[in-house]
């Protein structure tokens, strides 16, 4: 198994790659270019905070390890709150409505622009990445109930958003959301906060399984 030095490094190596391809084969979609561009997207949100995540992590992984020890508990937090959480279900929300009704969330002309690696990247790898963390790295484990308030809110600030960026323009991030009737978005946007919070405390639950089975070790 990696050692926690060797994962960030290894993680450093991807992202600085991912950063290569974004800037030497840029994407933009027509939804793209209406207003709130890439930042209305989930996906666009989890993709940037690993980004920064996985970078920052790394380059900190080339420094002493205490001045890493200083930020550990820090990013323990960070990772169980946000980053293991939205990067599991951006994967299951895309996954499951590409496979219910790709036109609901992934239009096939889309496939013409997107290519599989940065659809994958996107959709796929940031899950992988995120569990693979989850197995590498002892991190610190926040109490459920300290995290409980920013487990609602994260994900309520995103469905706010999706909210303001229609109101201002009409433009839906995901067409499956203007399907919905105002009741059904109201359950739509309330499951989304529950599975949310779900994943948070699995996140939670998981890491004292893994870092009571690396102990044991």
């Amino acid at each position: 198994m990696l050692s926690e030095s060797g994962f960030y490094r290894l993680m450093l190596v991807y992202h600085l790659f991912v950063c290569w391809y974004r800037l030497t084969y840029p994407v933009y979609t027509p939804a793209d270019l209406t207003y709130g561009g890439k930042w209305k997207y989930l996906t666009h949100w989890n993709a940037m905070l690993q980004l920064l995540y996985y970078l920052s992590s790394g380059l900190l992984s080339l420094l002493s390890s205490h001045s890493l020890s200083s930020l550990r508990r820090a990013r323990g937090y960070l990772f169980h709150l946000i980053i293991l959480p939205l990067s599991i279900f951006v994967p299951l929300m895309f996954w499951s409505l590409y496979h219910w009704d790709r036109e609901m969330v992934f239009p096939a002309w889309l496939d013409a622009m997107i290519t599989p690696f940065f659809n994958h990247q996107k959709h796929t790898v940031v899950a992988v990445c995120a569990l693979a963390e989850l197995l590498c790295v002892p991190h610190t484990i926040p109490k459920f109930r300290e995290g409980l308030p920013l487990a609602f809110a994260f994900p309520a600030l995103y469905l706010l958003t999706v909210l303001f960026v229609h109101r201002q323009s009409g433009v839906w991030a995901y067409p499956i959301l203007g399907a919905l009737s105002p009741a059904g978005l109201a359950v739509f946007c309330g499951a989304c906060v529950a599975g949310y919070v779900t994943l948070y405390w699995c996140s939670i639950h998981l890491g004292r399984v893994v870092r009571g089975t690396l102990k044991r070790e």
